[in-house]
C-alpha cells in the first residue's frame, strides 16, 4: 500500500481548532502566522490548508486563509435514505487501499496524476439482498485513517462529515446502462453480457471541491429498490424493460 507524505497530526490539530472555535469563523491570518501558531513547517501547513479548503473549512486568499462558517449536513446519504424508506442497508467492505490516482480518477477528483487516493470497494446490500458493486475514490487528505473505520452498519458520507469534517453540499450524478464487467458478474451474480445500471456520483464540498467520486454498478432487476434509491434511473430501467 502507498504511504502518503502528509502531516496527519498537524491536520487533526488544525481542524480541531476550527471545530472547537479556537479559530472562529472569520479568523484570517497569513500562512506563516498559522504555521508558527501550530508549530509547523510552512510547507506542511500549506498542505493542511489546501485540504481544509477542499473540505470547505477555509478559504485561501493569496497568502492568507480565512475560516468559514460551519456548514450543516444537508445532502442525505444513500444509507440514510434507505433507512428512512423502511429498508435495511448494509455494506461489505471488500477493500480499502491507498493507491496513486489514475488519469481518470485524478480528473474527477481534481488531484495530480499519481497523487495518493483511497479506493474503497464495497458490496451494497438492502434487506440482505446484493444490490450494488460500489467503488469510491477519495483524496487521501480528506480522510487519512479510513482503512481502519468500520463501514458495515454506518453511512460512509456521515463518517466523512462527522469524523473528518468534510461536509457534502453538492452532488453531481450521471446514470447509464452498460454491459456488466467481470467484477460485476462475480459480485452481483450477473450473466456475461447482462446490463448493469451505472451511477457515477461526484460529491462536492461548500467550496465546490471534489470529496468523493463514486462508481456504482447496480443490478437492474432489483427494480423495487432501484426506483426508490435512484429515482433518476427509473425511466431508464422502464425503457430497458419495454425493449425486452
Amino acid at each position: 500500500m502507498l504511504t502518503p507524505d502528509f502531516p496527519v497530526d498537524l491536520q487533526r490539530r488544525f481542524e480541531s481548532d476550527i471545530i472547537s472555535g479556537s479559530l472562529p469563523p472569520g479568523y484570517r491570518a497569513p500562512l506563516q502566522h498559522i504555521a508558527l501558531r501550530e508549530g509547523a513547517e510552512p510547507d506542511e501547513m500549506r498542505k493542511v490548508l489546501r485540504a481544509a479548503y477542499r473540505k470547505g473549512l477555509v478559504l485561501i486568499l493569496d497568502w492568507e486563509f480565512e475560516v468559514l462558517d460551519p456548514v450543516k449536513p444537508s445532502v442525505q446519504s444513500l444509507f440514510q435514505h434507505t433507512s428512512q424508506v423502511g429498508l435495511k442497508p448494509t455494506s461489505h467492505v471488500r477493500q480499502a487501499v491507498i493507491e496513486p490516482a489514475t488519469p481518470t480518477v485524478a480528473w474527477h477528483l481534481g488531484v495530480d496524476y499519481g497523487a495518493p487516493v483511497y479506493r474503497l470497494e464495497r458490496t451494497r446490500l438492502v434487506n440482505d439482498e446484493v444490490v450494488a458493486n460500489q467503488v469510491n475514490f477519495i483524496p487521501y487528505e480528506v480522510c487519512p485513517g479510513l482503512e481502519h473505520d468500520d463501514l458495515t452498519q454506518h453511512s460512509f458520507q456521515r463518517l466523512l462529515e462527522d469524523k473528518y469534517h468534510a461536509v457534502v453540499v453538492h452532488i453531481q450524478e450521471e446514470v447509464a446502462l452498460h454491459p456488466a464487467t467481470q467484477q460485476d458478474q462475480r459480485i452481483l451474480g450477473l450473466a456475461s453480457g447482462a446490463p448493469v445500471l451505472v451511477v457515477q456520483r461526484l460529491s462536492l464540498s461548500w467550496t465546490r471541491q471534489p470529496l468523493v467520486w463514486a462508481d456504482i454498478h447496480i443490478r437492474p432487476d432489483r427494480y423495487h429498490y432501484v426506483a426508490s434509491l435512484w429515482p433518476q434511473a427509473a425511466s431508464l430501467l422502464n425503457d430497458m424493460q419495454k425493449r425486452e
